[in-house]
């Protein structure tokens, strides 16, 4: 794995350039927390209304994502399995702390 990441970072409310796609270093899970490698995720109605200032409790720089899909990266708490695939959905992210970091789905994608 390599120690950084692409991320959306909201620096300020502002419009859509306000978005701005950064390397950041890759965070560190904790114990009870779950490391995703990104295949896709969504910027949703919550992105918008923190984009533009609207949201309660949200600091200033953060990364957006209240969704997200991909693969275990780490589970230091040995929740998941390292490839696993998973799907992440609010939770706090892009609010309480950066996301998508927590949060995981074991639900497999396979559908019957």
């Amino acid at each position: 794995m390599t120690a950084t990441m692409r991320a959306v970072v909201l620096d300020a409310p502002g419009p859509p350039e306000a978005l701005r796609i950064r390397e950041l270093p890759v965070p560190e899970p904790r114990p009870g927390w779950v490391l995703i490698r990104v295949k896709a995720f969504g910027i949703n109605r919550s992105e918008l209304h923190t984009r533009l200032g609207l949201a309660q409790g949200v600091t200033f720089p953060g990364v957006l994502g209240i969704e997200a899909t991909g693969v275990v990266a780490a589970a230091p708490g040995g929740e998941f399995e390292e490839g696993q695939q998973v799907a992440a959905m609010m939770g706090g992210m892009g609010r309480t702390f950066d996301g998508p970091l927590d949060g995981a789905d074991p639900h497999p994608t396979r559908r019957p």
